[in-house]
């Protein structure tokens, strides 16, 4: 990290000190060396009287691999360090750090600070746990995988499964360019989500977390506003024969749709006794299909509720299943997890559990 931003950080660092209790009694020592090991500086600092040494690693961002090299890095050089008074802390500051990569370190007794003002220490006689809300240019780091074209490359990702896959045959079921594809998998490297091997033009990955994809990518979902519906009430004998008119209409007049919601999660995996709403996602042609289905506008009361579309990356992973499309189970789950509807939650863990196989 450049210097002036590490000055820049240290005056937040000590503030967030401050407020656990603490405080920094020296200027820091950049680029402290022991042999050929080094770290990015090094901090006195106090906690009730008791002196402390931080041992500092500076990042501008971190995920898990990068946190791993920094580990490495100051367990190296805490190694080579003299013995003193002061108990050694070691600590990674960062701008932003991954729900991840803060796993990790907790689990390595590591400290960390970020720009939110995060702070994680873990001492004999110390414990330090401040967690704020990302900032929002941290947020868009984080999240950017989550969104627009990236998003739609992690699905592909999502549906190699256990396959090795190139950054071509990605770019190909995706649909994006292999740029695009590109990017992405390198951001899965660092959040040590996916396994690789080979090199070049014949590097081949796989994903090998899907849990931890799992997690972040619902965690951001769930801190969206709820899905924006437009809603229609229309005569309906029942649900069934209802989606199934719908695919008739649309399959003569060559609109694509995709079920989405309960309904979808429901027919991937049968678990709620009674549905009585629909969400469909249509593409260009939705206003002729309404009017073939009768369909009125309603604000309550209604049982057709159309989530907009994008068709840049809508419908592409959809599957044919009981002779309707339907959201494949991925979109689904994510689907559910931002729906405002009764029992979305629970449906979209049950589907998690037995179709998705990712256990909470």
């Amino acid at each position: 990290m450049e210097e002036p931003i590490a000055f820049d950080m240290l005056s937040e660092l000590a503030t967030s000190l401050t407020e656990a209790g603490g405080e920094i009694t020296s200027e820091p020592r950049f680029e402290a060396k022991i042999g050929r090991s080094y770290v990015d500086f090094l901090l006195d600092a106090r906690f009730s009287e008791a002196p402390f040494k931080l041992v500092v690693e500076a990042k501008k961002s971190a995920f898990p691999r990068d946190v791993r090299e920094a580990i490495w890095q100051l367990k190296r050089y805490i190694a080579g360090m003299p013995s003193g008074n002061a108990r050694v802390l070691p600590l990674l500051m960062a701008d932003s750090i991954s729900p991840g990569a803060r796993a990790l370190l907790r689990e390595e007794k590591i400290g960390y600070f970020d720009r939110s003002g995060s702070l994680y220490l873990s001492a004999d006689n110390l414990f330090v746990l401040i967690e704020k809300p990302a900032l929002k240019r941290q947020a868009r780091s984080l999240n950017s995988l989550f969104v627009g074209s990236r998003a739609q490359a992690l699905h592909g990702v999502w549906t190699f499964k256990d396959q090795w896959f190139g950054v071509h045959e990605l770019a190909e079921r995706a649909s994006v360019s292999p740029t695009t594809a590109s990017q992405v998998l390198i951001e899965l490297e660092r959040r040590e989500w996916v396994d690789s091997k080979g090199a070049g033009p014949s590097k081949e990955r796989m994903l090998a977390n899907p849990r931890a994809l799992l997690d972040e990518w619902s965690s951001y979902i769930a801190s969206l506003k709820p899905k924006s519906l437009r809603l229609y009430y229309m005569r309906m004998a029942n649900i069934d024969e209802a989606i199934h008119e719908i695919d008739r209409i649309c399959d003569e007049t060559g609109i694509r749709y995709e079920i989405s919601g309960l309904m979808a999660g429901q027919i991937h995996a049968p678990h709620l006794s009674k549905i009585s709403q629909i969400h469909y996602r249509i593409d260009h042609g939705g206003e002729n299909l309404l009017l073939n289905l009768g369909a009125k506008a309603v604000k309550e009361g209604w049982n057709l509720g159309i989530i907009d579309s994008d068709p840049r990356h809508d419908f592409l992973f959809r599957q044919r299943v009981n002779h309707v499309w339907v959201t494949d189970p991925l979109q689904t789950y994510l689907d559910l997890l931002q729906l405002d509807s009764g029992r979305s939650k629970e449906l979209a863990e049950h589907l998690r559990l037995t179709k998705l196989a990712v256990p909470e």
